[in-house]
């Protein structure tokens, strides 16, 4: 998959720059880095799967600052905290944590997305992110399905 490609060089940049900031080793950045990502992913799936594929679109499209204006940030930056199950850090260090690595992984993908020249539409993002633009369609209308039970 070629986001997990992405996000794979992505972790090594970041130890780099910030593993001494929150005086982490290499394998500390690196696992804190994917739970980060991991716990990300997850929170967009549920976004896809309900259907909501222009929010899903913005965030990955946009900047690190753009995605702080979202209205799903702070739900976002909540669930990456929580992973962090194993410090026993202060609430604000877990989401300075989350917020850095979820920044810095937004803008190296940010960054690939535009070397790729990759068109900015719902097309050109499921091409970058690897996966058919036919399945992701198909999987945004089974969640708006399901959203309609919901009620």
């Amino acid at each position: 998959m070629k986001l997990q490609e992405y996000l794979n060089e992505i972790k090594k940049e970041f130890h780099l720059r910030h593993g001494f900031e929150f005086g982490f080793t290499e394998g500390q950045s690196e696992a804190h880095f994917d739970l980060t990502t991991q716990a990300a992913m997850q929170y967009l799936q549920g976004l896809l799967m309900s259907g909501k594929m222009n929010e899903m679109q913005q965030m990955i499209s946009s900047n690190p600052e753009a995605l702080k204006d979202s209205t799903f940030y702070s739900d976002l930056i909540q669930k990456c905290t929580e992973s962090y199950y194993a410090l026993d850090w202060d609430y604000e260090k877990k989401k300075t944590l989350a917020e850095t690595a979820l920044g810095f992984a937004i803008a190296g993908l940010k960054q690939r997305f535009d070397e790729g020249g990759y068109t900015a539409d719902s097309a050109g993002v499921m091409k970058f992110i690897g996966l058919d633009s036919g399945l992701m369609g198909m999987m945004g209308k089974v969640g708006g399905f399901f959203n309609k039970f919901r009620k």
